[in-house]
């Protein structure tokens, strides 16, 4: 279990080095749906939903003022498998923010990406960057603009036996924009124990931290209980 500690350090480390200029604090849970499926060989599906819930601001706690639902996300995939560790996926995004609130955001996003999966010993490695397309609406203009930006995610996968696991990844966002400030301006980091419940399910529960910079030195934190549903299914006639 030992190196499974060390592991979660690397992720806390990566965190950390957001948190030295950060403003506020919040802990809350973080309910996840992960499917996909194979529907050939080469093409696959990947439906991805979750809702965030800030529900405790850890420097003046206060549960009935805190609790948030700030965002719902829905994705929609489909990726093609150019070779056994490496893909292509686009998808159709929709989020939106204060998901039930009079100052609801809506959100409506495409992305392109590409992942690389490969392993070494018994621990398997993915690389992931993502182009995201966003369109996000101004409330107070009644508009919605044009942004963009880039992704890159590290993951590691350990299996610990026959049925458990140890996941983890780190993800940086960089703004792309003409004159965007800052370029860095968000981060995401998991560290999470798997069980496999059969073939097609499996649980994940975590810690999940997600960063945003507000302006200036100032961060939003977030520190969520992750508890992740993820299924996969196999529609494919030939299995070769």
């Amino acid at each position: 279990m030992r190196r499974y500690f060390k592991l979660s350090l690397i992720a806390l480390f990566f965190a950390s080095l957001t948190a030295r200029s950060q403003s506020s604090y919040f802990t809350g849970a973080f309910p996840t749906i992960d499917h996909s499926g194979d529907i050939t060989n080469k093409l696959g599906y990947g439906l991805y939903y979750f809702g965030a819930f800030p529900l405790v601001n850890l420097k003046t706690p206060n549960i009935t003022k805190d609790a948030n639902f700030l965002l719902f996300y829905s994705e929609q995939s489909l990726s093609y498998k150019l070779k056994d560790k490496f893909s292509l996926t686009g998808s159709y995004v929709y989020q939106r923010a204060n998901a039930v609130y009079d100052n609801y955001v809506n959100e409506n996003r495409a992305y392109v990406q590409a992942k690389y999966k490969h392993s070494v010993n018994r621990i398997n490695l993915t690389h992931r960057v993502r182009f995201d397309a966003r369109f996000i609406q101004n409330r107070i203009t009644n508009t919605t603009p044009f942004t963009h930006r880039v992704r890159y995610l590290f993951g590691i996968d350990l299996p610990i036996n026959n049925k458990f696991y140890f996941t983890m990844y780190e993800e940086a966002f960089f703004n792309t924009v003409n004159n965007a400030s800052p370029v860095y301006n968000e981060n995401w980091a998991n560290a999470s124990l798997g069980i496999k419940l059969n073939e097609k399910n499996k649980m994940e529960a975590g810690i999940l931290y997600i960063t945003w910079n507000t302006g200036g030195n100032n961060w939003f934190n977030q520190y969520y209980l992750q508890l992740a549903w993820i299924s996969h299914l196999d529609f494919r006639k030939n299995k070769t």
